[in-house]
């Protein structure tokens, strides 16, 4: 519910490159939360501890910015319970993620994750959207391909279980990019955003209480990759779901390629780890297919993005969300 001052963050985006370079700083964000986590599982951090902390903390941060906008979470509106499902897309992609890296090496794991790009534009075209156009086609190849350079996966021996849990984590996470613009679409992105979070942050929180697996670190550098994961996720996440109605699932789901390419440039900075030739050419790979996918998107026709599809309900402020229109 809107009080009677309202301080507009972004009522309407005038160019679409907005937008992406909001998704890039996201996925940058997520990347380093990545790195983050490994500092903190590493020195004894569980996972069940990460997603708790998280989710709470990005909780917090929506709170902050619902308060900002003096926009008030009670009473629960009609459409809450679409919310609940977007809340449940994201636990499903994080306790299946975390499954496939316990039976699966992690590049494999994420790499495998990594199909919901694909995924998410076969949906959104099915559902109507866009057409499966080839542009778009030959920019998830090639950024698939990239990313298996990146993370430098190679043939060898795979468990089937681990496989599966990691392609459900994919379906999760398409289905929370998918549904959000269609679940709850009356509804303001921030508060949507700060339900689905919470929900998931909930139900994180009596998992710890009834395994007793959440734990505090004990170690400065444990404490380091908790709250720099924390941070990170809660700004990445936050911002992801708030762009989405911009853009639209698709064109989303393309420019995230780009989070494992920052998860590898991050860890070579901060971490000293090495990257090959041939994972430097898989990033340039996944960086180029990415921008002239959008390059491409801009030079088409004269309406938005054929990857984003008609109207996504309420942008960032609440108001409804226009459509790019390129001017030739």
């Amino acid at each position: 519910m809107l009080g009677t001052r309202q301080n507009v963050i972004v009522t309407t985006v005038r160019s679409p490159w907005f937008a992406v370079a909001g998704l890039v700083a996201v996925a940058v964000a997520l990347g380093g939360g990545h790195v983050c986590a490994r500092l903190a599982f590493t020195h004894g951090v569980t996972v069940l501890t990460a997603a708790t902390v998280r989710s709470l903390s990005a909780s917090a941060l929506l709170l902050a910015l619902l308060v900002m906008r003096r926009m008030a979470p009670l009473p629960l509106p009609v459409e809450f319970r679409g919310t609940l499902v977007l809340g449940a897309c994201v636990i499903v992609q994080t306790l299946f993620l975390q499954f496939a890296v316990t039976r699966l090496p992690v590049t494999l794991a994420i790499l495998v994750f990594y199909t919901y790009p694909f995924l998410t534009s076969v949906a959104t075209s099915l559902l109507g959207e866009h057409r499966l156009s080839a542009p778009l086609l030959a920019a998830l190849l090639a950024a698939f391909a990239g990313l298996a350079m990146v993370l430098g996966v190679g043939p060898g021996e795979v468990d089937l279980l681990g496989v599966a849990a990691a392609f459900g984590a994919s379906v999760g996470f398409t289905a929370a990019l998918v549904l959000t613009p269609r679940l709850a679409s009356g509804m303001a992105a921030p508060m949507r955003t700060f339900y689905m979070m919470t929900t998931s942050a909930i139900v994180f929180l009596i998992a710890a209480g009834v395994t007793h697996h959440f734990a505090w670190p004990t170690g400065g550098v444990a404490w380091t990759g908790l709250i720099g994961l924390s941070l990170l996720y809660a700004m990445g996440i936050t911002g992801l779901f708030l762009l989405l109605p911009l853009l639209g699932p698709a064109q989303t789901a393309v420019v995230l390629n780009l989070e494992p390419v920052a998860v590898a440039a991050i860890a070579w900075i901060a971490l000293g780890e090495t990257l090959t030739p041939l994972q430097c050419v898989g990033a340039l790979v996944v960086v180029v297919a990415v921008i002239a996918y959008q390059l491409r998107i801009r030079r088409g026709s004269g309406v938005s993005d054929p990857a984003r599809g008609p109207g996504h309900g309420p942008g960032i402020d609440g108001k409804a969300s226009r459509r790019w229109k390129s001017t030739k």
